[in-house]
């Protein structure tokens, strides 16, 4: 009697282990996202800004989950904070990831409008979340008009 609930256990491991392993396997491929990378916005004023650094990966579930909602705070609070994303499977973004202690991804770091990090924030972040962040910290953010 113990030695095949044993192995029921045992086999049930097993199969757990497989379906993680196979959906960690199958969330981390290889393919390319089809959306391009936001670029950093270009303050064309004199003014300042606040900035958003996002450290993503096309290989990345919550990364790419994350695209249609960056482009849309792009476009509707470009003229409140800048938008930057990093690519950290690109050769060249490897020293800025370790410059940053960038660990998992996807990583959100905020910097006030001298540059100084005054947040960071790992994982899937909702629109909401990220405004409301930005408020927390002292931003009010109103879309364009």
């Amino acid at each position: 009697m113990r030695s095949k609930n044993k192995k029921r256990v045992l086999f049930t491991i097993l199969t757990v282990s497989l379906l993680v392993v196979g959906l960690l396997l199958t969330g981390c491929s290889d393919k390319k996202a089809k959306e391009e990378p936001i670029k950093a916005s270009v303050v064309t004023s004199s003014e300042k800004l606040p900035k958003m650094v996002d450290f993503w990966s096309p290989t990345c579930p919550p990364c790419r989950a994350m695209m249609p909602i960056l482009e849309k705070l792009h476009v509707e609070y470009a003229h409140a904070f800048e938008l930057e994303k990093v690519d950290v499977s690109q050769a060249e973004n490897q020293q800025r990831s370790r410059e940053n202690q960038i660990q998992y991804i996807p990583t959100q770091i905020f910097y006030d409008e001298n540059g100084k990090q005054i947040f960071r924030h790992t994982g899937f972040f909702s629109k909401q979340q990220i405004l409301d962040k930005w408020k927390e910290l002292g931003y009010e953010m109103a879309p364009k008009e």
